[in-house]
């Protein structure tokens, strides 16, 4: 596993956008002020990402009711990985808390699964989708 992206889970994507790319100057690899989701380049393999929070609350179910979580997610680690499905049943048979069964994400191109750590986080591990072209 190599640790890919750090996405911050933002309330106000807009103006988290506008300071990351303004104010810290930091190129965007990818998205725009109204994407709701934008890469930064930081100087290394692994890419600061934005999302905006509620992209991920729908995606994963997830609302404020939930106690177990901390109320409603800011902050995911992404792994990538050669074989999702394999590395999400290896972690789940180590004791790591699977919250969303290994499935195509088609709209973001990978195939992930969601864990958390024992403090609630949210973990992801993904590998881009293969494409098959006619």
């Amino acid at each position: 596993m190599r640790c890919s992206y750090i996405r911050l889970l933002v309330n106000d994507y807009e103006a988290c956008f506008r300071f990351y790319r303004d104010v810290l100057g930091l190129p965007v690899l990818w998205g725009a002020e109204d994407t709701r989701y934008a890469e930064f380049d930081v100087g290394s393999p692994t890419r600061l990402a934005l999302n905006q929070r509620e992209v991920m609350a729908e995606a994963l179910n997830t609302d404020e009711a939930d106690m177990s979580l901390p109320g409603q997610d800011r902050c995911a680690v992404i792994f990538e990985v050669d074989d999702v499905d394999t590395k999400a049943a290896e972690l789940a048979a180590a004791g790591a808390r699977q919250v969303s069964e290994v499935r195509d994400w088609t709209a973001w191109g990978i195939r992930a699964a969601h864990f958390r750590d024992p403090d609630g986080y949210l973990i992801e591990i993904n590998c881009p989708l293969q494409i098959l072209i006619p």
